[in-house]
């Protein structure tokens, strides 16, 4: 049997095993000392760590001996084997100690201290998602009888070491299960319910010991979602927001600032339509305390007042009122709701010192209009650049004779109400202008007179008449205003200086629309054809129509229908006839007149020839004529007619 020294039993304590021998072979058996080293002695894991381990054996003259080696843990509810080469520390050895032991073939072992210590926290974060774990600090929640909000917990295995823990605050209320771990991704759920009314609540994750101890939070949102935008009489010019827009607008327009000038001492009103998607009145009411008005900088103006008016299955308007002091500068207030913020600029300035007015202009002094009718007014001052700050305010001093209306740009109208005269009084900055207003005879109506021609040649003009009817039935003092929806066909005007006629000349081919306008007062539309003038028209049996061409008399005319197969419709021949019912003959067409589809003028010259043999008729002409310094021919050659 051998002999072991004390340094067996102090390498042992030491994770080394020591014998003493001379020059030996490296074998095991040959061997007189031993020594096992492990590596690495005193090992310290955490939860989720892996260390390598590995064991070597010398004998005293430093060479190493293969042998095998048995390993082995004094308490396995603190670390695990992975096979012969790792260890891991198991889920609850968390604080606790064992042994790791390096057993030979004939019993002689080394053993090393195994540490499982809890991981220190890093951090704990509100996310949006699992996904791209983007951070989060505010979330909104209404209604909602289950929602959650994700904590990510780093380094994730601080779950295997800690119970998280979740403190909900305000106005939400816990939900059961309070709390999920997802071990894998590092992931707390803490979840919650939100009730249908208007508050806040937060939501606390803690994790770790009290001196170590890492947390996070997020503020919940406890309203309806507000779909929101400022709107009025400043976004006139943007779809949809000059007047109050509802829900289905506004996912598509909105405005988020508003910039106004204002004088001093002056008020101003802004409205924000804040619209719920449910029009409930519940979630309406539960609005009004999803928002707040913020003074951000200046002190030029101060709120005078803050209300919020119902608009029944919309939402309601969050009308904020504001007044400016006396001191010139700049003040920017904020509407902040859970979705957006809301920007409003004020910038007061002194407009009477800066900008001086010293003229009112106007385009019209005096005014006359008829009962009834508009005038429309543009107003200016003197120094232009003045108008934007002092616009005129214009006002009737006898209201019941004109009313004023609104302006658009810088042009207001001004109706007629009843006949007499009044003057208007314009005011801009201290400066005052009177017009004097006549109102004349009212217009009731504009009617056509029968026999107007809605078919005229190109080149043509013929004279239309109206009958313009006053309020009293006196004759119209006013000159008529004709209009033509397409000029290039046809232009209409008033004859001269006669209120009752008007000139419509045939352009060119086409349509156009014809209104009759007296004094604020319009016609019926009345529609104008124009069609081509008959150059060298040829009329044969083979190109009309025997069916509906005929020759008769009626009333001392004779009339001659020739209707052709194509180019034009119905022909028309009308002259002076005392015969006895034998048509046959020769007349003479000057002085007769033409109708084509409707187009009528007067023949200059030509001769009709009239003959019936075999039981058949056959006329045969040749005229011409002038419209408008255009010369026409038509010949017909025994062309067939009934009688």
């Amino acid at each position: 049997m051998k002999r072991y020294s004390i340094i067996f039993f102090l390498a042992i304590f030491f994770g080394v095993t020591i014998f003493s021998a001379c020059e030996e072979e490296a074998t095991l058996d040959g061997a007189t000392e031993v020594y096992i080293t492990i590596n690495p002695t005193d090992i310290s894991l955490s939860m989720g760590d892996t260390v390598k381990i590995s064991a070597t054996v010398t004998n005293l003259s430093g060479k190493v001996i293969k042998t095998p080696i048995t390993w082995s843990i004094a308490d396995k509810s603190v670390a695990t084997l992975l096979g012969d080469t790792a260890i891991i520390a198991v889920n609850g050895g968390q604080g606790k100690e064992t042994t790791l032991k390096a057993m030979l073939e004939n019993g002689k072992y080394a053993i090393t201290s195994i540490l499982v210590s809890r991981n220190l926290p890093d951090g704990v974060t509100c996310v949006a998602n699992d996904s791209t774990l983007a951070e989060m600090t505010t979330k909104r929640s209404y209604n909602i009888a289950h929602d959650s909000i994700l904590f990510a917990v780093s380094p994730k295995t601080l779950l295997y070491d800690y119970e998280p823990v979740a403190t909900i605050e305000g106005a939400v209320t816990a939900y059961d299960p309070e709390i999920t771990i997802d071990t894998v991704k590092g992931l707390v759920a803490v979840h919650y319910a939100a009730p249908r009314s208007s508050g806040e609540g937060k939501i606390t994750l803690s994790i770790g010991e009290s001196s170590t101890v890492k947390s996070a939070s997020c503020d919940i949102v406890v309203a309806p979602q507000l779909l929101a935008t400022f709107y009025g009489d400043d976004y006139a010019n943007m779809p949809y927001l000059g007047t109050r827009p509802g829900k289905e607008v506004l996912s598509m327009y909105y405005a988020y600032t508003y910039e106004k000038e204002m004088d001093i001492n002056t008020e101003d009103t802004l409205r924000i339509a804040m619209n719920i998607q449910s029009g409930a009145r519940e979630d309406i009411e539960n609005g009004y305390n999803a928002y707040r008005w913020e003074v951000v900088s200046g002190g030029s103006i101060v709120i005078a007042g803050k209300e919020n008016e119902y608009v029944e299955n919309e939402g309601f308007d969050a009308v904020l009122r504001v007044r400016s002091g006396v001191e010139e500068g700049e003040t920017e207030i904020h509407c902040i709701t859970p979705d957006t913020v809301f920007v409003a600029t004020f910038r007061v300035q002194d407009f009477k010192n800066r900008y001086p007015v010293e003229e009112i202009t106007v385009d019209k002094d005096p005014i006359t209009m008829p009962v009834g009718g508009t005038v429309l007014l543009t107003t200016g001052v003197i120094p232009a650049s003045s108008y934007a700050y002092h616009k005129p305010v214009v006002k009737a001093v006898d209201p019941t004779k004109v009313s004023v209306g609104s302006y658009d740009g810088n042009v207001i109208p001004i109706r007629g109400l009843a006949l007499g005269s009044t003057e208007l009084i314009l005011t801009s900055n201290g400066k005052e202008k009177r017009v004097p207003v006549t109102v004349t005879e009212g217009i009731h109506s504009v009617l056509w007179v029968s026999g107007n021609a809605r078919t005229i040649f190109a080149g043509q003009s013929v004279q239309w008449a109206i009958d313009a009817k006053t309020l009293s039935g006196a004759d119209n003092p006013y000159d008529v205003t004709w209009n033509s929806t397409n000029p290039d066909v046809v232009t209409a005007q008033q004859t001269g200086d006669d209120n009752k006629h008007g000139t419509i000349t045939g352009i060119s081919v086409g349509t156009s629309d014809v209104t009759a306008e007296v004094a604020g007062v319009s016609s019926d539309v009345a529609t104008v054809r124009v069609i081509e003038l008959p150059v060298n028209l040829n009329l044969t049996a083979t190109n009309t129509d025997k069916q509906n061409s005929a020759i008769y008399d009626e009333g001392g005319n004779l009339f001659v229908l020739v209707t052709p197969t194509s180019g034009y419709g119905l022909i028309t021949l009308t002259l002076p006839y005392s015969g006895s019912g034998n048509y046959d003959g020769q007349y003479s067409l000057a002085g007769a007149t033409i109708n084509i589809d409707g187009a009528e003028t007067e023949v200059t010259s030509g001769s009709l020839t009239v003959a019936t043999a075999g039981g058949q008729t056959t006329v045969s002409y040749n005229l011409s004529g002038n419209v408008g310094g255009k010369m026409f021919s038509i010949e017909a050659v025994n062309v067939p007619v009934s009688l």
